[in-house]
């Protein structure tokens, strides 16, 4: 079985790249690196940050890598309160939160559900690796404070991102498992692009270092 990685920033590839050998190439304007982690072959990309993106690299790894099941790695805001910096969670499902759920359901040819849920037997491990777990929100934008009460009320999410549910939707349309390992970059008391920055390279180690502790159990 092969596994794709699937990264939306520089900060969250940079640790597959140096695990897997330190060489990358170029595919669809993505930077794609091989090699074998915790005993299995890897694929991992690098696909740039928002949706369309995370739904390129997704079908990227899947038609051109050969990927079998994909595993995203990265950060994320936490929308919980309580959730710390660096706390990693396997995201159990996801949904977009800047989409009407109506959109998917009524006006897709299949009528699919909006709600995209993570295989479960890696989520077990997850959680027996004492990973927090629960849902992650999707959108291309970030959310502002004054957003935040609403978010809760519709979805109950741990956390949000920019990438997770297209990733999760093309996995769902292509028949492969998917699941998602992030870390928190930033929280309500420590909001907004700055914290971001700041945290980025540390919560994206923190997903990889998760992410190799699922490996090393499948």
């Amino acid at each position: 079985m092969k596994i794709g990685i699937l990264c939306a920033c520089a900060p969250e590839f940079e640790p597959y790249r140096s695990a897997l050998g330190g060489e990358s190439t170029f595919i669809h304007g993505m930077q794609r690196t091989d090699g074998v982690l915790c005993g299995h072959e890897i694929s991992a990309v690098f696909c740039g940050i928002g949706k369309v993106n995370a739904a390129l690299g997704a079908m990227t790894l899947i038609r051109d890598c050969g990927a079998d099941r994909i595993i995203m790695s990265g950060v994320a805001g936490a929308i919980r309160r309580g959730v710390h910096i660096g706390q990693c969670i396997m995201i159990t499902d996801c949904i977009y939160h800047d989409l009407s759920p109506q959109l998917i359901t009524d006006y897709h040819p299949s009528g699919i559900a909006p709600d995209f849920l993570c295989e479960k037997d890696v989520v077990d491990i997850g959680a027996a690796e004492g990973m927090l777990c629960g849902r992650t929100v999707t959108g291309d934008v970030f959310i502002e404070q004054d957003g935040r009460e609403s978010i809760i009320e519709r979805f109950d999410p741990i956390c949000c991102d920019m990438e997770t549910a297209a990733a999760a939707h093309v996995c769902r349309a292509m028949g492969v498992s998917f699941n998602c390992v992030r870390a928190i970059s930033d929280t309500e008391d420590e909001a907004g692009l700055g914290s971001f920055e700041k945290n980025v390279a540390f919560a994206a180690q923190k997903a990889f270092d998760g992410v190799c502790a699922v490996l090393s159990e499948m």
